[in-house]
């Protein structure tokens, strides 16, 4: 029996940046696939390597000081790696889009919506201003943005955070790409239009058949908006499950730390914490990245990396502790 191919599917990718005190390896052989049609969800603290792993997709890590040390990326069968400048360039916003953290900072202060979303479609499609207009107006009415001719209109600053993060989801789709990547699209967001933005992004991935790759670090936005997770840690995917499964079944000891750290898990007492701090990337410890913070840590973890193994038919897991369903 055949299975059908990812429709991204990343491989062993490292990455690192020169800083004053040395190399820094933001991304260690991080692998992760997002299927077709599928909310793939990417876990992890702050500094664990998300937004770089993102970036990398679409080749926009600044060189120097980044570089992209090794691996590959499939996308659609074909290595992004390896594709000349012009051809990336043609794929982006095309084939493959992304959503931004901040919202003003993406788009241009001096430059109206319209024109900004016009120069996306018409950078892509060989359609008249008019044309481009009218697939701007659109997209905008899909993202629930009310008046989308006066939105068209009006300057960033005009607008609220709320209305410019789904002019920026309008901007990104307008091409009708097949992948979509959203670098936590709602930190900055009160809970109501984070809520409202969510639903939207599930409306659109299911009514498009688009795939979004959603980078974020808080696993309540996971449970209500993925199919899959991956968890990063360390600049390693230590975990990769269905969602049902993972907050089920951790088999991680992070991320069984991640799930017990979620307000209203348990009734009374204090808030679980995991204990110290993410390590630094400059000098990260030997084996296992986790070691130094795990209460279970056995000889081993200190000593060897531990292999990605399976240890259900859709849960996989880079832990020495864990039983294991046999090597991926």
């Amino acid at each position: 029996m055949t299975t059908t191919p990812p429709l991204l599917d990343i491989r062993n990718l490292s990455v690192s940046f020169d800083t004053y005190q040395g190399q820094a390896r933001v991304l260690d052989k991080a692998s992760l696939s997002v299927r077709h049609g599928e909310i793939m969800g990417l876990v992890g603290e702050t500094s664990c390597g998300k937004s770089v792993l993102s970036r990398s997709i679409l080749r926009i890590i600044p060189s120097p000081p980044g570089r992209i040390d090794g691996g590959e990326i499939f996308f659609e069968g074909q290595d992004l790696l390896k594709l000349p400048r012009t051809a990336m360039r043609k794929l982006r916003g095309e084939r493959i889009s992304m959503i931004f953290q901040e919202p003003m900072s993406s788009l241009n202060p001096v430059f109206s919506v319209g024109n900004q979303m016009r120069e996306v479609v018409r950078s892509h499609r060989p359609v008249s201003r008019g044309e481009a207009n009218a697939i701007c107006l659109e997209m905008l009415s899909s993202v629930r943005l009310p008046d989308p001719e006066s939105v068209l209109a009006a300057y960033p600053h005009e607008l609220s955070g709320g209305m410019r993060q789904r002019v920026m989801i309008a901007m990104a789709l307008t091409c009708r790409p097949a992948l979509l990547l959203a670098d936590e699209p709602t930190t900055a967001l009160d809970v109501t239009v984070q809520g409202q933005i969510l639903a939207i992004l599930a409306e659109l991935a299911a009514s498009q058949g688009l795939s979004i790759l959603f980078v974020t670090h808080d696993m309540g936005v996971v449970a209500q908006l993925c199919h899959r997770v991956a968890v990063m840690y360390a600049g390693q995917v230590v975990e990769v499950a269905d969602v049902e499964s993972l907050f089920a079944r951790p088999a991680h000891p992070y991320t069984q730390g991640l799930i017990a750290s979620i307000p209203g898990r348990t009734t009374g007492g204090e808030l679980y914490a995991i204990p110290g701090s993410v390590p630094s990337c400059l000098a990260p410890p030997p084996g296992c990245r986790f070691h130094t913070r795990c209460t279970h840590a056995g000889p081993d973890c200190s000593r060897a990396v531990p292999e990605m193994v399976r240890v259900a038919s859709d849960h996989s897991v880079a832990c020495h502790l864990c039983p294991t369903g046999g090597a991926l």
